[in-house]
């Protein structure tokens, strides 16, 4: 994550915000009082939503990491599938 000092963001804020848009690098925004922030593209944020949704359905990450394993050649064809 890169960071930058609330000053420096203000200054830079366009150049900033693009960075992070471009890069899908979030950004730490720091202040001196406290109450730092991050910056992040909404597209970013949409996958980190729907990570944190499928984390939630049950049995879902252990059957991505199971189908992760799988060998290519025992897979079922995207045409074959019985929707």
């Amino acid at each position: 994550m890169n960071e930058i000092t609330a000053n420096r963001f203000r200054d830079q804020l366009k150049a900033e915000v693009d960075r992070a848009i471009r890069e899908h690098r979030p950004l730490r925004v720091t202040r001196r009082r406290g109450g730092d922030f991050v910056v992040l593209s909404a597209e970013d944020w949409s996958a980190i939503e729907e990570t944190l949704y499928l984390n939630h359905v049950p049995g879902m990450v252990e059957s991505i990491q199971q189908a992760a394993t799988e060998p290519v050649d025992k897979g079922v064809l995207l045409k074959d599938l019985d929707w």
